[in-house]
C-alpha cells in the first residue's frame, strides 16, 4: 500500500449543499481539509485538500452533521510517495449525518496487452 502524501477533491453539489466545511477522516481519525476554495451551495464546485502523509487503510469523506448534501458529481487526485499522481471520477450520491463516501481507491493495475 503507498504512502498518501496528499489528495484533491472536486465536489460539484446537486440540489443541496451543507451548511458547515465537510471533514474526512483517514484510518478512523477525523481531520479538517487543509485547504477549502469554492463554495457548496446548489450548483456550486467545493476543491478541498487534505494532507494526511499516511498510509490509508480507510479515507472517507464524512457526511454533515446537518442536513443533507446532495453531490451531483466529484474527482478524487491522489498523491502517493514515489508514484505519478492518479484520478477517479465518482457519481452522484447523497450524504446525511449517517453516511460517509469512501474516498480511497487505489490505482488501477495495469493493463498490458499480450
Amino acid at each position: 500500500m503507498p504512502r498518501l502524501d496528499t489528495f484533491h477533491v472536486k465536489i460539484r453539489t446537486g440540489a443541496q449543499g451543507p451548511k458547515q466545511p465537510p471533514q474526512y477522516s483517514i484510518n478512523g481519525f477525523p481531520l479538517d481539509f487543509d485547504e477549502c476554495t469554492g463554495g457548496a451551495g446548489t450548483g456550486e464546485t467545493l476543491e478541498l485538500r487534505g494532507e494526511p502523509r499516511s498510509f490509508p487503510h480507510s479515507l472517507l469523506l464524512q457526511g454533515p452533521r446537518e442536513g443533507c448534501w446532495e453531490i451531483a458529481d466529484m474527482e478524487v487526485t491522489y498523491h502517493c510517495a514515489n508514484e505519478t499522481p492518479y484520478t477517479v471520477r465518482l457519481g452522484m450520491v447523497s450524504l446525511d449525518h449517517r453516511s460517509d463516501l469512501n474516498l480511497w481507491y487505489p490505482r488501477p493495475a495495469k493493463v498490458i496487452d499480450v
